[in-house]
């Protein structure tokens, strides 16, 4: 397998993954030069994605805020991660640090923020326009118990969204001990499980670029390969389609474990490949599995279990109907 110079120069810049992948290329396995490889014909499919409106925001709050008097919930504590994304646009990495948003069923969003990060939210702020900060040597759930008070909220139901760590519900709890605190599931699972056109289109575009990346990735499969190779490949696949995502895979016995294992695998002929992998559009993912049966026809026994398994997923499948 050959790679292009200014690709070697990229890959060799210093990542594990691009080690990885130029090790894949000089495998012992490597029996043929090819002045091309699948990769080669990958181009960014990332051209027709449209990100979640401002619009389409906005209308995620008020139906939160719907089902919040519904439900007879005061407001919504997020913390960073998927909800707060969805709901606000805000994608933020937790910490030890509070970052923070709040709904309440009536009114703007508030945000509560480290004082240091404050002008990165405020960059990042689409919806409300109330940004609370902390400095380092005062409480974070003093802010949150104002913001609450500040709503106008002196007693009832607080909603915790599902991913809220527990130290900070606990510090909030013991700040603002006259509320009582529930789970933010009525609110938040009620809006996200239903998928509007625009999160399907996204959801549409992530999976058809992890099946190209499939295509490209199965097609370098070289006896004597590992799997660490193959997800560097992988990886490479995903970057060239425009996105970051992988392939992880497992090899023959390792395959028959739910999460592989830590032998060292290389890669036979009549080995059963399970692949499963995963890349993100706009915060959708794709998350496609995989199984193959390497350089060889699959056996009798190699049958009989994929039979099995795909009859009886198909019957839980029809469960659901």
């Amino acid at each position: 397998m050959t790679i292009k110079r200014r690709d070697f120069i990229k890959l060799s810049a210093g990542s594990t993954a691009g080690a990885a992948f130029l090790a894949a290329c000089n495998s012992p396995a490597e029996t043929t030069a090819k002045s091309e490889t699948p990769l080669d014909k990958l181009k960014s499919m990332t051209g027709d994605v449209k990100p979640i409106t401002l619009q389409e925001r906005e209308s995620r709050l008020e139906k939160a805020q719907k089902l919040m008097t519904d439900n007879n919930i005061k407001a919504l504590y997020l913390d960073g991660g998927t909800s707060m994304a969805y709901f606000t646009g805000i994608n933020w990495g937790t910490s030890e640090r509070m970052m923070a948003a709040i709904i309440p069923a009536k009114g703007e969003v508030k945000y509560i923020s480290p004082a240091f990060e404050a002008e990165r939210v405020k960059e990042l702020m689409t919806i409300g326009k109330d940004i609370r900060v902390w400095e380092e040597h005062e409480s974070p759930y003093k802010q949150v118990a104002l913001a609450f008070k500040d709503f106008g909220i002196n007693s009832g139901n607080i909603a915790m969204e599902e991913r809220v760590r527990f130290f900070l519900f606990d510090g909030i709890r013991k700040e603002a001990s006259n509320l009582n605190y529930i789970s933010g599931d009525p609110v938040t699972a009620a809006c996200r499980k239903y998928k509007s056109p625009a999160e399907i289109a996204l959801l549409q575009i992530a999976n058809n670029i992890a099946i190209e990346a499939y295509k490209a990735s199965v097609a370098m499969l070289e006896e004597g390969m590992t799997p660490q190779q193959f997800s560097a490949i992988t990886a490479e696949a995903h970057k060239r389609l425009g996105v970051s995502g992988g392939i992880g895979a497992n090899f023959g016995e390792a395959s028959a474990y739910p999460h592989g294992s830590i032998q060292q695998q290389y890669l036979k002929k009549g080995d059963i490949v399970l692949m499963d992998g995963v890349c993100k559009v706009e915060g959708y993912s794709s998350d496609i599995s995989r199984t193959i049966v390497f350089g060889a026809e699959p056996t009798d026994r190699q049958k009989e279990v994929w039979n099995f398994q795909r009859k009886h997923k198909t019957l839980a499948l029809l469960q659901l109907n």
